[in-house]
C-alpha cells in the first residue's frame, strides 16, 4: 500500500502557511479560500476606497500575492488591484461610447445586491434633452434624457464555487435624484429575478477572458 500523499506539495506548504497563522483548511478547499479572500478584498477595493483611512498598498498587495500563489498552484486566475480597477474603467467605457453629445461623469453608488456599497464614475450627458425651454420639447415621446448617469446599468455576476461556477447579470435602475452626499442611487430592478443567493460582482481577469 502506498504511502506518497496525492496532494502536491505546493499545495501542503500553501495549508501550512495558513495553519502557521491559525487557519486550519483542507487542501481540498484551498482553492475556493484563496479565490473567496480575492473576492472579498476586491469588493472593499470597489467599495471603501474613498475613504481617507484605506489601506491601498496592503490590498493592491494582498490581491497580487493571491493571483501569485494561484498561478503557481495552477488554480484559475483571481485580479489583481490593477485589473479591479481596470474593470471598472471597462464599465465607464461602456456607457461613454453610447452617449451622444456632451459627456459628464457622475459619482453613483449601488445600494442593494451583489454590487451593494460600491461606488463608481459612470458617464452620462452633460446636458438633459430635450432641455427645459424647449417649445417643441412637448414633442418629444419616449426619447429624452436628463443630464445624468445611465437609467439602467447591467453588471456581471458570478455565484458557486470556482470549480463549476455560475454566471449571469443584474440589472441596475439610477434613482431620481443623487442623494445627500452627491452620489446618485441604483437600485436592483424589481422586476427582474432576483440573483441567486451569494451571487457576487464577477470581475474578470483579461489572460482569462482569452484563453
Amino acid at each position: 500500500m502506498s504511502t506518497t500523499s496525492a496532494v502536491p506539495e505546493s499545495v501542503e506548504k500553501a495549508v501550512g502557511a495558513f495553519a502557521r497563522g491559525g487557519e486550519y483548511i483542507g487542501p481540498e478547499v484551498l482553492d475556493v479560500c484563496l479565490a473567496e479572500i480575492a473576492d472579498k478584498a476586491s469588493g472593499s477595493l470597489l467599495r471603501d476606497r474613498f475613504r481617507d483611512d484605506f489601506p491601498h498598498a496592503a490590498f493592491h498587495e494582498l490581491l497580487s500575492t493571491v493571483a501569485a500563489l494561484r498561478a503557481v498552484l495552477g488554480y484559475s486566475p483571481t485580479p489583481t488591484a490593477r485589473e479591479v480597477m481596470d474593470w471598472q474603467d471597462r464599465q465607464r467605457a461602456v456607457y461613454a461610447d453610447a452617449v451622444r453629445g456632451p459627456k459628464e461623469q457622475y459619482p453613483v453608488v449601488f445600494v442593494d445586491g451583489p454590487y451593494r456599497g460600491v461606488e463608481m464614475a459612470l458617464v452620462g450627458p452633460a446636458e438633459a434633452y430635450p432641455k427645459a425651454d424647449d417649445p417643441l420639447g412637448h414633442l418629444m415621446v419616449g426619447g429624452g434624457w436628463i443630464a445624468g448617469p445611465p437609467a439602467y446599468v447591467p453588471l456581471p455576476i458570478t455565484w458557486g464555487d470556482t470549480e463549476q461556477p455560475g454566471h449571469g447579470t443584474v440589472r441596475y435602475k439610477r434613482g431620481q435624484d443623487p442623494n445627500a452626499e452627491g452620489l446618485w442611487p441604483f437600485r436592483l430592478r424589481t422586476d427582474d429575478v432576483p440573483p441567486p443567493a451569494g451571487a457576487r460582482p464577477y470581475i474578470s481577469v483579461p489572460a482569462a477572458r482569452e484563453s
